[in-house]
């Protein structure tokens, strides 16, 4: 019989989930990235995690070194393995041999002009089309998009709130005035849908941390509700839209609008400082926006959708001629 890595996992997410003197609680995209990696690694070694060895750690690695995996993929799993035997298992690992890190390359942002961005706004509608405009008008990461809670909007200040966000992060964000009446409506809608459900029995919302021990009638507060619901009740709650939906949504949107770049929903947030930064924004302001830790991640956006300099076949030049000699095709 198979060993059964439920216990491993459970105990993973118990661990994960709680705030000590030495351990910051994972996010949940973290714990999620982990456990993928987690149940990959006990796939490969079909051991329970009692006998997990530093030695299997390193033969795994090496196996998705072989497999052509990403640098980037096998850094996470590292991490996962390594949280695991810090924290839960609270063995050492040793020393591990480890493929050689390639040079971290800088990678190319693609930026859709604004142009662009019009027409694929144009295939996007509902809720969809509002989500994809807090992106693109205020800098939120996906997720952070799709957990935002009613109370995280200020429409009085033109600004929403970002609560634990990368790196457990709290930040501002502007609030674009194209959006306001849009916002509105939602918060009308998702006061209505609210109703609904505690007209059912329902209505309950997850809490973050303790929050909901300390205060358990926020469970049923309008303004802890998820902004963006989904459309299935579990039980009693109604979770937040899952990143997935919105994706799908912005899939179709781009297909149809006949743009070739690849863009997803963390393409709007890179379009948002691009154009922040052309719109005559200060590169701090920005920063601070995008929640970026340094000026240098932000400054990289700056030129990120062009290239500069100037083609020596758009130089004016006796070269460039008329007829069989012309350089132009």
């Amino acid at each position: 019989m198979k060993p059964n890595p439920k216990g491993l996992v459970a105990t993973f997410l118990a661990v994960s989930s709680v705030n000590t003197p030495t351990r910051r609680m994972l996010s949940k995209r973290t714990q999620e990235t982990y456990l993928f990696w987690l149940r990959a690694f006990y796939q490969y070694v079909q051991k329970p995690a009692t006998e997990w060895t530093g030695e299997m750690v390193q033969h795994w690695l090496w196996h998705l070194h072989t497999e052509r995996y990403a640098h980037r993929s096998r850094q996470q799993a590292l991490c996962a393995v390594v949280y695991v035997f810090k924290h839960l298992l609270q063995q050492d690992m040793g020393t591990l041999n480890l493929p050689s890190a390639p040079k971290q390359q800088p990678t190319l942002r693609i930026i859709p002009s604004r142009q662009e961005l019009g027409r694929i706004f144009a295939g996007l509608h509902g809720q969809s089309r509002l989500m994809a405009g807090i992106m693109y008008g205020s800098g939120l990461r996906v997720m952070e998009t799709c957990t935002l809670r009613v109370k995280d909007i200020d429409l009085d200040t033109s600004t929403i709130r970002v609560h634990g966000g990368k790196g457990d992060k709290d930040r501002l964000c502007l609030l674009p005035q194209n959006l306001r009446e849009a916002l509105q409506r939602q918060i009308a809608s998702r006061k209505a849908l609210h109703e609904i459900d505690l007209a059912n029995g329902a209505g309950i919302v997850e809490l973050p941390g303790r929050y909901g021990i300390k205060n358990p009638g926020a469970a049923r507060d309008l303004r802890w509700q998820f902004l963006f619901p989904s459309t299935v009740l579990r039980g009693q709650r109604r979770w937040h839209v899952t990143p997935e939906a919105i994706q799908k949504a912005l899939r179709a949107a781009v297909k149809a609008s006949g743009v070739t770049k690849l863009v997803t929903p963390h393409t709007l947030r890179h379009a948002y400082c691009t154009h922040s930064l052309r719109a005559g924004n200060d590169i701090a302001t920005v920063k601070e926006r995008m929640g970026h830790d340094n000026l240098e991640t932000t400054a990289i956006y700056a030129h990120a959708d062009q290239a500069q300099g100037v083609s020596p076949m758009d130089v004016p030049d006796r070269l460039v001629t008329t007829g069989h000699n012309s350089l132009v095709p």
